[in-house]
């Protein structure tokens, strides 16, 4: 596999990342597209729960995806459905910057500020 990895610790657990796989990429572009229209049409508070949902989801995903590079045999929505109910934002959000940063997905630190916090690239940039 050529997939990089790191590893991060949150609380006393250590947690293997991998890179997400070219397609995996792609996908999760397709899945926060989709996201993105379940919020047209919203306003206040609707709106705000279901974006709310929306970046916990596509965390869920995207941490899913890379951790299934470590058990290939576990069902793919399975490992989503646990990490979604079972991760802390704050576990996810870490997890995310990671993996964003591992697979390119993050600005460079030398672009702004927003590149200290391992900003994530979205459709809008």
């Amino acid at each position: 596999m050529f997939l990089k990895k790191k590893e991060i610790t949150f609380g006393d657990e250590n947690i293997v990342l991998y890179e997400l796989s070219a397609l995996q990429r792609a996908d999760y572009f397709d899945f926060l597209a989709k996201k993105e229209k379940e919020t047209e049409g919203l306003e206040g508070a609707e709106k705000d729960a279901k974006s709310m949902r929306s970046m916990v989801e596509s965390q869920a995903w995207l941490v899913s995806r890379s951790r299934w590079h470590e058990d290939r045999d576990r069902d793919i929505d399975d490992l989503y459905d646990e990490i979604a109910q079972t991760w802390s934002m704050d576990a996810l959000s870490e997890a995310v910057r990671a993996i964003s940063e591992i697979s390119g997905m993050s600005s460079s630190e030398s672009d702004d500020d927003e590149a200290e916090d391992g900003e994530l690239i979205t459709l809008e940039k």
